[in-house]
């Protein structure tokens, strides 16, 4: 593809932005559980292709490495279930459901549009996913940060995956116990292409060619 270079172990680089790489190959121990590849999220419908995988700013991938290496060292795993987006894909679940608390605009693009955004909970080291304050994609007042209902165990997971992230760099949704983003990634370029080919610049202005629709499950 013009002006995209491959490089070793994955990693590539989209012309004039930061290298994207698939976070299996930077960070240790990493669970993936893509589940805009299942109908298992907020929309009840398929969105990822099967084996969707979790793309990631390299930057990205190296702060997630080192929240990574803080949480094994207190008995915990990362369990990805959201990384880079298609914009394509963005304008598909537009609409679906074309609301802006529930979906970015992609006129303007999202921060996992950019490779710069993780969703992602805590297992144990053997993969068991510990409680959270809700599930994924849960969009009420129980999934903010400064809920302070619900267990004990699920408040105490939460401000662990919070300190580890925050402590490598991150910066958390409010209101989302489960997403976080890179520091400034609203400045970072849109990227757009199919989860099987190389991330280059993109603009989200343009709609592009819509995909086809996924059949609900």
């Amino acid at each position: 593809m013009a002006g995209v270079a491959s490089v070793a172990m994955g990693l590539w680089l989209a012309a004039g932005s930061t290298p994207v790489v698939d976070a299996t190959e930077v960070v240790k121990d990493l669970v993936v559980d893509m589940k805009y590849a299942t109908p298992d999220n907020f929309l009840k419908q398929k969105v990822y292709p099967d084996g969707a995988r979790c793309m990631l700013r390299h930057e990205a991938a190296e702060r997630l490495a080192k929240a990574a290496e803080t949480l094994r060292a207190q008995g915990y795993r990362l369990k990805v279930y959201d990384c880079y987006r298609p914009i394509a894909v963005q304008w598909q679940m537009w609409k679906i459901l074309p609301k802006p608390g529930y979906v970015a605009n992609p006129k303007k693009g999202g921060n996992h549009n950019r490779g710069a955004a993780v969703d992602l909970t805590l297992t144990t080291m053997d993969g068991q996913e510990v409680e959270m304050p809700t599930e994924f994609d849960s969009f009420e007042p129980k999934a903010h940060h400064s809920y302070q209902g619900g267990t004990e165990a699920s408040r105490k997971h939460r401000e662990i995956l919070r300190k580890a992230m925050e402590g490598a760099g991150f910066k958390r949704n409010a209101m989302e116990w489960w997403h976080y983003d890179l520091p400034g990634a609203t400045k970072l370029p849109v990227l757009d292409v199919p989860f099987t080919k190389e991330p280059e610049a993109a603009s989200p202005a343009a709609e592009p060619k819509p995909a086809a629709e996924p059949k609900p499950q």
